[in-house]
């Protein structure tokens, strides 16, 4: 219901009070992949408001998506375009020198779905 809301402090605070790594590693996952590729859009829109943390849920929600999957295979590019150029931007701040790894990390992991 978050995610439908566009309410990204919302969708923050929800991320904040699971183990979201955890959640991610489920077997079966508990979120379909819709979900999945809202939660790594919503939490891109901001990523400039509690970069390092969002950086590594965005990881590992990218991690969890399948882009082959036939209910969002058509969205996965222009979302993963979107989330590599909104990180690509953040990446060029000086305030975000601390999390230019974890930020290069997640643009590979997204740049090596879009070229596959």
């Amino acid at each position: 219901m978050a995610l439908q809301r566009s309410d990204v402090s919302i969708v923050s605070w929800l991320c904040s009070q699971v183990d979201l790594r955890a959640l991610c590693a489920m077997v079966p996952v508990p979120l379909n992949q819709g979900v999945f590729l809202a939660l790594l859009q919503q939490l891109a829109i901001d990523i400039h408001n509690e970069t390092s943390r969002k950086v590594q849920w965005m990881t590992d929600v990218a991690m969890a998506i399948n882009p082959a999957d036939q209910i969002i295979a058509v969205h996965v590019p222009p979302i993963f375009e979107q989330v590599y150029s909104q990180l690509a931007h953040q990446r060029t701040l000086p305030t975000a020198a601390s999390d230019g790894t974890s930020i290069r990390v997640i643009m590979h992991v997204i740049n090596s779905v879009l070229l596959s």
